[in-house]
């Protein structure tokens, strides 16, 4: 139960532990999780598995605050992290060797960003990115990544309007030069 937490800094971190991670790329509201919300269909049914307590888990903050500033994704743990590495390489490679780095900082100011302005989503910084880039091996890896997250990492994502370019992982990008 903490903010800022659904970034691939800090699941690789625990990528070992568990099989799935839940958590916020933004602050969460004052009173944190919904205990009452996620507890009570858990005891209705003790069996269920990890991915359909991490939905319940999603889908119970998700409702209880509504319209309410919120961000909320269930992502896969071990190899689903491992399987990350690659793209995000790919990704990165592209970027450095097409040195576009205006058009970069320029992706980077436009991109959502949560409490700390450092922490950016990263399919939104990747949309922004290659749609500016001439770079067809940027647009490529861009959107390999991008595949990568919506279509394997990251099982569920709910958010509010406010968050709607929010796709439920969050990286860390230092806005000084």
């Amino acid at each position: 139960d903490a903010c800022l937490m659904q970034m691939p800094e800090v699941n690789y971190e625990i990528k070992d532990h568990a099989d799935y991670i839940v958590a916020s790329e933004e602050t969460e509201p004052g009173d944190g999780y919904t205990y009452n919300l996620l507890l009570g269909p858990l005891v209705a049914k003790p069996t269920m598995g990890g991915a359909e307590l991490g939905k319940l888990a999603v889908n119970a903050y998700a409702d209880n605050y509504g319209t309410q500033d919120h961000t909320q994704s269930l992502v896969l743990g071990g190899s689903g992290q491992d399987g990350l590495l690659a793209p995000i390489n790919n990704f990165v490679a592209a970027a450095m060797a097409a040195n576009e780095k205006p058009l970069i900082k320029t992706a980077m100011s436009g991109t959502q960003s949560y409490a700390y302005a450092e922490n950016k989503d990263l399919w939104h910084f990747l949309s922004l990115y290659a749609a500016s880039s001439k770079d067809a091996g940027v647009k490529a890896s861009a959107k390999s990544l991008q595949d990568y997250i919506t279509g394997t990492l990251v099982l569920h994502n709910r958010t509010n309007s406010s968050y709607s370019d929010s796709k439920g992982l969050a990286i860390y990008m230092p806005n000084y030069a």
